[in-house]
């Protein structure tokens, strides 16, 4: 029995571990080709549905920090592909906006991992989404993990660290 559990442990690790480096390889992928970091792909995304919105409205929307969006932000405007504008109305208020810059790079760039996972997880059967939205809970909780701030994109590492 010890055997089996030592076993069946270690493909654990290694399912995680291949897990992990398939978010880092796309990561990767999309930094060296499209000069984009998974959030800022994101958040162009966003900005794209919405065309503009204030940095608290982005960041409830993607489920980040203000702190972590403005500083993406920063990137993206830095490299032309947002622009800042003071709201007419509240001058305190600055709306977010894609630019054409923006757009084109978003055009080429491929969807995010997180949703080629979400389309493959939408796809099975409703007992077998449970089944692993339970099965990752339990892991999290094995890691005593419960506390640890995420939100829902598929890289490794700080967000706002080169994002």
């Amino acid at each position: 029995m010890e055997k089996k559990n030592k076993v069946r442990s270690k493909e654990m690790l290694i399912g995680l571990r291949k897990i992990t480096q398939a978010i880092d390889l796309h990561s990767k992928y999309l930094l060296k080709t499209f000069g984009i970091t998974s959030p800022q792909l994101v958040i162009l995304q966003e900005l794209m549905e919405c065309s503009s919105l204030t940095i608290s409205e982005l960041a409830q929307t993607i489920s980040l920090t203000q702190g972590t969006v403005t500083t993406i932000v920063a990137r993206l405007e830095k490299n032309t592909l947002v622009s800042r504008k003071r709201s007419g109305e509240d001058k305190r208020r600055i709306h977010i906006s894609i630019t054409e810059e923006g757009k084109k790079l978003l055009k080429s760039t491929p969807s995010p991992l997180q949703e080629r996972f979400a389309n493959s997880y939408y796809a099975l059967e409703e007992w077998e989404q449970l089944m692993i939205l339970s099965s990752i809970n339990r892991i999290v909780s094995m890691m005593s993990a419960e506390k640890i701030e995420a939100s829902p994109f598929l890289m490794s590492g700080p967000l706002d660290n080169g994002s």
